[in-house]
């Protein structure tokens, strides 16, 4: 299940080998977590070592992390190994020590998703979905469609229907950019990693303002 959560175009590609059990399948995605459960999976395997944290601790932990799962695994990590006084629960004061790594991990995964998109020569494409988000939680796939077909117009790329759904399919879904969801019979989009957006918003914005 952990390998496959980090495929979420796994779809695409089965089809693309003919697996025609996976349109059969019942399938199961691995998006954000809620606060409750981004929290329990932080305490309960603090627990079940005999370990603890302070409520303030863990709910800022759980903001920090967006209840994305990587994000979760490596504050528990760095956690885990920053406590040297396992009687004694996890603080504040124990977050501000292990931040440094956390961000620096952080931003080592932002890069590697960014070069990605430079690569595929859609930062810009990415910087206008994430636009989209600005002051939305949830966004219908209508409006992200559109949001990328007018970013390839502004960079002189094709912006017909078939490239901007491989834009959205094939590289946004498969870098985990957009979470497809479905609220109330419709078809929408919520931030992957809603920190990345903004990440990759500031730099395109910084790009634009080189000479």
């Amino acid at each position: 299940m952990l390998i496959l959560a980090g495929t979420p175009d796994l779809p695409d590609r089965l089809s693309a080998m003919s697996a025609s059990f996976w349109a059969r399948n019942r399938q199961l995605r691995m998006g954000r977590l809620e606060t409750g459960p981004a929290a329990d999976a932080i305490r309960i395997p603090l627990q079940e070592g005999g370990r603890s944290i302070e409520d303030e601790a863990l709910q800022q932990v759980v903001a920090e992390s967006n209840g994305y799962p990587f994000f979760l695994q490596l504050w528990g990590d760095l956690l885990w190994k920053g406590c040297t006084a396992p009687s004694v629960p996890i603080s504040l004061a124990d977050l501000s020590r292990a931040r440094r790594l956390f961000e620096q991990r952080r931003e080592d995964l932002y890069e590697e998703l960014l070069d990605e998109l430079r690569a595929a020569e859609l930062v810009s494409v990415a910087a206008k979905v994430a636009g989209a988000f600005s002051n939305a939680e949830r966004v219908i796939r209508e409006q992200v469609a559109l949001a990328i077909q007018s970013a390839l117009r502004h960079t002189g790329k094709p912006s017909d229907r078939k490239t901007a759904l491989k834009a959205e399919r094939v590289l946004l879904r498969h870098l985990g950019y957009v979470s497809p969801v479905v609220h109330r019979g419709i078809s929408s989009y919520e931030p992957g990693i809603p920190s990345l957006m903004r990440y990759v918003m500031s730099r395109a914005t910084r790009a634009r303002g080189r000479p």
